[in-house]
């Protein structure tokens, strides 16, 4: 197709007045194309820079702190020790040479890669499912983009942050001192994983017919594979069982396996596959689905809205299930491998040494396994919090705030409910892993009380609010920076705990980090001061946005 130019168009009754400014050029398919890709690029760019500086982030940080961590060969013999112990390598995936910095550093990614397959799923489903469940995509269907071509875009996007953070991982672990070619063999493994998973999510947005089911398809999946890891680290089972799934590939990465190829084939071919299929079932009529179609009744019929505390509810509701999903599976898994842990643990002092160091209280006993797991869960609500303040910034992004706001409702009002509510899903979180962790430790023999679990539980929630609170304060005045600065600073705080303590920054320093605050409950008692100071400081950036909010001018994306 050609460029076209029409000529000026005249208004009636004045002949020779344009109406209109001058000429209009008509773009080419490839040129929207191209206009499209930068538009998901720009959609994709807050999240992608959050997640890629801090799983980068975190991971140097155990680059740089291997020499400081292990000083002495019998530290590194009794680190080593941890290889073919199937409670660890159930976690982390499979341990090769431990002696090494690229060893110890892909034994990481273990874990690191289920939150790098969390990003890729979510952003899949989010650029192409979510945008066309709030009518996004109805004006670019309806132009000269072909459904085939509105895919390919949205994966085009995608692919191209995956390939920003292979480099941002190759480079900065070769900085660091790791092995070069391990550095970015590493980067572009977890790109592809990253790409497959984001993929998945786009494939899923095809079959499934909302978002939360296309989330639900990929997260089932991610679950299988991760279970899939479980049995391969059993001392019973078969070496082979490691290639069911992706999660069992990055322990292939080492020099020692040379398996570069295999692993970089077997990602290769997955997201080929993933890719044909997405493109292939791209051809479909708009809000439908090849499980189902447009014109699906619900298995049941949605409650009607009980005014704008209800909408609250549901607009929260579906990001809560989500994070239930994540923290459920975390946390049981912790739970029903928190005796083999503990048990583990014990027979590796330099374990217990180095948990301490970071504030480990106590991982020998199973109260200190369980204080570790909600370590993570209090990062988990964190990330929840400020999720909930980018749901926020996107609401008056995408003007959807004005049909509120012409009707009797508040500025005020409006964002105290919704900061509310998200406060309130933040408790609900905190109380699901208090019962999973209960439950699933009762399972294996290593019961911890009801009370001690909901302590554990209650003892995350301030840094949840503190992050929610520091977001909405950030919103009221740069409404644009709301969403990366609040991703920023909870990454930032947790890498903060995480290698502070290894790196021996000074202590004004790591005390900055609410992390670092948080008590080991159940195997330390709650300290309470630190967790009063949180939730002023919540409180305040709270009241601080609101106040600032009210009167300021409503900013689009």
């Amino acid at each position: 197709m050609t460029s076209t130019t029409t000529p000026p168009t005249t208004r009636p009754g004045s002949p020779g007045e344009a109406a209109f400014p001058t000429d209009y050029t008509a773009r080419t398919p490839t040129q929207v194309w191209f206009r499209l890709y930068r538009h998901h690029l720009r959609l994709l760019r807050n999240a992608a820079i959050a997640w890629i500086c801090g799983l980068t982030l975190v991971s140097v940080g155990v680059v740089t702190t291997y020499e400081d961590r292990y000083t002495t060969p019998e530290e590194l013999a009794l680190f080593a020790e941890m290889e073919g112990i199937p409670a660890f390598e159930a976690m982390l995936g499979r341990f090769v040479q431990l002696t090494t910095v690229e060893g110890a550093t892909l034994s990481r990614w273990g874990m690191f890669s289920i939150l790098a397959a969390v990003w890729g799923m979510l952003a899949g489903a989010r650029l192409l499912r979510r945008a066309e469940e709030r009518g996004h995509l109805e004006l670019l269907r309806a132009g000269v983009v072909s459904p085939r071509g509105l895919t390919a875009s949205a994966m085009a996007a995608l692919a191209t942050t995956h390939a920003l953070f292979a480099v941002a991982v190759g480079t900065s672990h070769t900085a660091a001192g790791m092995d070069p070619a391990t550095s970015w063999a590493l980067g572009g493994s977890m790109a592809l994983l990253t790409a497959s998973f984001a993929t998945a999510g786009v494939l899923a947005s095809h079959l499934a017919t909302s978002y939360r089911r296309a989330v639900g398809l990929v997260g089932g999946l991610l679950g299988v594979l991760l279970g899939l890891r479980l049995l391969a680290a059993a001392s019973v089972t078969p070496e082979w069982v490691w290639w069911t799934t992706p999660f069992g590939w990055v322990g292939y990465l080492h020099p020692a396996d040379a398996a570069w190829p295999a692993v970089f084939g077997a990602l290769s071919a997955l997201l080929v596959v993933l890719v044909g299929m997405a493109v292939a079932l791209a051809r479909r009529d708009l809000d439908a689905g090849w499980i189902g179609g447009a014109a699906d009744e619900p298995s049941f019929a949605p409650r009607p809205l009980a005014g704008h505390r209800s909408l609250a509810v549901r607009l929260t509701g579906a990001g809560l299930r989500t994070w239930a999903a994540i923290i459920g599976l975390v946390t049981l898994a912790f739970g029903l491998l928190a005796r083999d842990f503990s048990e583990a643990v014990a027979d590796l002092p330099t374990m217990v040494e180095l948990g301490d160091q970071l504030g480990w209280v106590g991982i020998d006993t199973a109260e200190g396994i369980v204080a570790f797991t909600f370590s993570i869960v209090a990062l988990l609500l964190a990330v929840f919090a400020a999720g909930q303040v980018a749901s926020i910034r996107e609401e008056e992004a995408t003007w959807r705030i004005e049909h509120l706001l012409v009707r009797p409702l508040g500025r005020v009002r409006w964002l105290v409910t919704r900061v509310l509510v998200a406060a309130v899903g933040a408790v609900l979180l905190a109380a699901v892993a208090a019962a999973i962790v209960w439950g699933s430790t009762a399972i294996v023999g290593t019961p911890i009380t009801i009370g001690d679990a909901l302590a554990a539980g209650a003892n995350t929630v301030p840094v949840a609010w503190a992050a929610l609170g520091v977001g909405i304060a950030v919103f009221g005045f740069a409404p644009r920076l709301a969403t990366p600065i609040t991703y920023g600073l909870v990454v930032t705080a947790y890498l903060v705990d995480f290698v502070g303590g290894v790196l021996e920054l000074p202590d004004a320093v790591l005390d900055l980090s609410p992390f670092r605050q948080l008590a080991a409950v159940p195997a330390q008692s709650p300290d309470v001061l630190p967790l009063l100071t949180m939730l002023a400081v919540g409180a305040i950036g709270v009241a601080i946005g609101v106040a600032r909010f009210r009167h300021r001018d409503l900013q689009e994306a």
